[in-house]
Parts: structure tokens; sequence; C-alpha cells
């Protein structure tokens, strides 16, 4: 499998993000449309994965966004296609969107409970209770930066 991860900059690869949140959140999980698009795509940074195809193309197949919070760097809406998870595509996701991460801000998530271990994996820590967002459980984490040596 050969993934290619970078920034969503068109339209059209947006579009594409959109899609795949739309599949993921609403059609899977239930989030309700307007939940889902919550207006706030404009002032993120989108980012897609694509994983080429042995014909030559490529099939966009995991996004995510992030944006600048008063708390710090936000990763939300990460999303990857039910055929694809377990493959690694989403941890190869978030490592880039981390290594796009501003250098002065924390980094976190509101991570969806059954996702934690995914979360701890890369690099990410619980902070604080659970509460709900959609109508499901999830745990603010936050991401401890490598030291630098």
């Amino acid at each position: 499998m050969e993934l290619r991860v970078g920034p969503a900059e068109s339209e059209s690869e947006r579009a594409l993000g959109r899609g795949i949140r739309h599949a993921v959140f609403v059609e899977e999980q239930g989030v309700p449309v307007e939940l889902e698009i919550d207006g706030l795509d404009d002032q993120c940074r989108h980012f897609l994965a694509h994983l080429r195809l042995d014909g030559g193309g490529e099939q966009a197949v995991a996004t995510a966004r992030a944006r600048v919070t008063d708390r710090g760097w936000k990763i939300e809406r990460v999303a990857v296609l039910r055929e694809q998870r377990g493959r690694s595509v989403g941890a190869a996701l978030v490592r880039h969107m981390l290594g796009a991460a501003p250098r002065d801000r924390v980094v976190y998530i509101h991570a969806q409970q059954s996702a934690i271990g995914f979360w701890q994996r890369v690099g990410f820590a619980v902070e604080g209770p659970e509460f709900f967002e959609a109508g499901i459980p999830h745990r603010l984490m936050l991401w401890s930066r490598p030291l630098a040596s």
C-alpha cells in the first residue's frame, strides 16, 4: 500500500474530504449533518490521505482538519473510510498533521472514547473527564511533543 498524505488546498480536495467525513460521521455514526457541517471549515487547515491505486490513479481515503483555538491547535474531524481502517492510514495522516503543527501551540483533540487507544499510540494522553459531543462520549487529549535532541 502506497499512501500520500498532504494538505487539501483546492476546493475539489476539500470536497473529497467532506465526502469522507459525511460517509464516516453522518452515515456510519449517525451524527446530524447540521453538526457535522459546523461552519468552521474556512478557519481550518485541511488534510487528505490518498491511496495510490494499481492502475496509476489515487483514491482519497482519509481526511482531517486543524484550527487554532484559544486552547491551542485542535485536530478534528479525523475520518478514515471503513475499508482502510486498521491499515495505519489514520496514523500516517495524524503524524503528518503533527509535523505541520505550530511549535508555539498546545496540540489537542476531542477524541471519541472508542478511539482513545489509537490516539495514545500516536502520542496523545487523556486529560480530564468524559464529555459528550453529538451524543458520542469524548475525552480531551493532549499531544506530548517529542523532546528536541
